[in-house]
């Protein structure tokens, strides 16, 4: 068995969780993440202000204790489809975000250009959900209001090779803010707390549901206790299930788990992807080549550079092998030049527009990969030290760039002309304001996706599709793609067009609350398996399925005749599952890929 964390008994007193009082642990661990509220000690009242890399102190006595049918936690692409999701059907909604921003990892996380897939433009049943696509049209038609667009440049303003669509992370923020307005009131989404943490978690005795969890503004440090009867994780590293007592794991599984192609012969607990600060730079050749154009040197510089990261060669896992990027030029083997792979802003789609005369390139390359440490489930002090490394490695990176990056011409080293663009991000620093997170803790689910639901079987090698499942309730694609942790090699592997089961967004019964769901990249699979699906588009249907899911079960519980239904009642009774899938069609997601499969144009190259 590969390591996991198992809820208190349902029977147990009211379960206290606090955030980041979870220790790493070993494989087959005892501990249980269920503390009585006798246990809290204050460094549990401490929490992640992860915007400013600092502690915050939490206090105990609620300043308000606001009610809702359904509290998201995260404000990322699933916590935000979770929402709308959930308003659009007159399910009252509080979503709590930890930063200052909604969207996760087009906008807090600054991966702006979104990973997508060669059918995401498909309007008849493609694989982006249809809220998702009407995202990507608003941000679209942001730049096509611009002065000085060049025809059909709007379309894909930065030109980048690995995306079809780009914008800066406001502009993101802009068109998710847009999507939210309207949705909000008593029988919708009731409240938006921006930069609040989630403190702990109480369940009720006896039936083990969740009860309520306790938020804390991180500015004014006043408490909001909020009751609901379904809570959403979609927090960026699964801490809500942690502070709920779901079920877990986290890690590499070995191959005997699941007999997942990939997998490893034994399990690697240590494995998390590597995580990456994202900063932009802006192409200014007339910046003068003095120091004081340059980023300052990190501290660590020479032992971050003796990793070999701080490279434009790419290492891939195919046949490709090693390949040797250049800056401007395309390489042999290259998906395209280092500037432009996620470039935002292209000066050329614009004519005599002052805001936009220069080229702005989002930088997330290997060379700001963190793979030396990761803060999944350390400590509040562990994770502020780690977080700090990491993104001094992605400032390391730019200084590198600016200062020792070989140049295409051959004419010396350095590219002083790519200056950080410090309002590009929203943040102090121009650094982004959370790390890109690419891993997370999983649920350990009624069903767990593997790998070989997203490959052809043996038997088949003619297979289209993944398996189609008779609970299917969405469909995804993209290459099993791992950022590895430290000591890990790195895999790009093909996967077919797959499907997302029910049952990996149910907790096992009897084993944790259910009406805790997860709603990001924290559903049930196996790491390999969530390499695939931890992308932006279905980041964003997970999120809409569980909020879809718990918006059902709920119904309308002001008809006496009603009764609120088990999420693994709906995927159990035939009945109630296919009423369910109705529903997720009607609301934009298609199901099964028969429904959608004609061949589009290839996706651009994944890296």
């Amino acid at each position: 068995m590969l390591f996991l964390r198992r809820p208190a008994a349902a029977t147990a007193v009211a379960a206290v969780v606090s955030l980041l009082s979870i220790p790493v642990f070993a494989q087959n661990s005892p501990v249980t993440p269920a503390l009585s509220s006798s246990a809290a000690t204050a460094e549990q009242r401490r929490v992640l202000d992860i915007e400013k890399l600092r502690a915050v102190p939490a206090g105990r006595a609620p300043n308000d204790v606001p009610t809702c049918d359904v509290l998201v936690m995260g404000g990322g692409l699933g916590g935000v489809a979770a929402a709308e999701a959930l308003a659009r059907q007159g399910v009252s909604v509080i979503l709590v975000e930890p930063t200052s921003k909604l969207g996760g990892q087009l906008t807090a996380q600054g991966v702006a250009t979104p990973d997508e897939n060669r059918f995401i433009e498909q309007e008849r049943g493609g694989p982006g959900s249809r809220s998702y696509r009407e995202l990507r049209e608003q941000a679209r038609a942001y730049y096509a209001t611009q002065p000085g667009i060049v025809p059909g440049r709007a379309q894909n303003v930065g030109q980048p090779w690995v995306s079809r669509v780009s914008a800066e992370p406001a502009v993101w923020e802009q068109a998710i803010r847009e999507r939210l307005a309207p949705l909000q009131g008593p029988r919708g989404i009731r409240r938006i707390l921006l930069r609040s943490q989630i403190v702990e978690v109480r369940r009720f005795p006896g039936n083990g549901r969740f009860s309520y969890a306790d938020v804390v503004d991180l500015d004014s440090g006043r408490i909001t206790r909020i009751g609901a009867q379904f809570f959403l994780d979609a927090t960026e590293m699964g801490d809500g299930l942690a502070l709920a007592g779901a079920p877990w794991t986290v890690g590499q599984e070995p191959r005997s788990a699941f007999n997942e192609p990939h997998a490893p012969e034994e399990a690697h607990p240590e494995w998390i992807q590597s995580l990456t600060y994202c900063f932009a730079v802006r192409w200014t050749p007339e910046a003068p080549r003095t120091t004081r154009f340059i980023v300052e040197k990190p501290a660590e510089y020479d032992y971050f550079k003796s990793l070999g990261e701080y490279t434009l060669d790419y290492v891939y896992s195919d046949a490709r092998g090693v390949v040797p990027y250049k800056v401007f030029a395309r390489a042999p083997g290259a998906g395209g030049p280092f500037w432009t792979y996620r470039r935002l802003i292209a000066a050329s789609s614009f004519k005599e527009n002052p805001a936009y005369a220069s080229d702005l390139s989002l930088i997330n390359w290997r060379g700001n990969d963190f793979h030396e440490e990761n803060p999944i489930g350390k400590t509040v002090d562990e994770q502020i030290r780690i977080l700090q490394r990491a993104k001094a490695f992605a400032q390391g990176f730019l200084y590198w760039l600016q200062t020792e990056c070989p140049r295409d011409d051959g004419s010396g080293i350095g590219y002083p002309e790519m200056q950080l663009d410090r309002a590009a991000m929203g943040s102090e620093d121009g650094f982004a304001a959370h790390p890109y997170i690419r891993e997370s803790r999983r649920l350990l689910s009624e069903f767990i996706l593997t790998e070989n639901h997203l490959v052809a079987s043996p038997a088949s090698p003619e297979q289209k599709t993944g398996e189609a499942f008779f609970d299917s309730v969405g469909i995804a694609l993209y290459a099993i793609d791992i950022h590895p942790a430290k000591g890990e090699p790195p895999l790009l592997a093909p996967a077919l067009p797959y499907h997302l089961p029910l049952g990996a967004f149910i907790p096992r019964p009897g084993d944790g609350p259910p009406n805790v769901l997860p709603a990001a990249k924290n559903f049930g699979a196996t790491r390999l398996a969530l390499a695939s699906a931890r992308m932006h588009p279905t980041e964003w249907l997970a999120g809409e399925i569980a909020g879809h899911l718990a918006a059902f079960c709920l119904r309308d519980l002001r008809d006496p005749a009603q009764r609120r239904l088990e999420p693994t009642e709906v995927r159990n009774t035939p009945d109630l599952l296919s009423a369910f899938q109705d529903r997720l069609r009607a609301g934009g997601i298609t199901t099964h890929w028969s429904d959608a499969l004609t061949e589009p144009p290839p996706s651009p190259p994944p890296r």
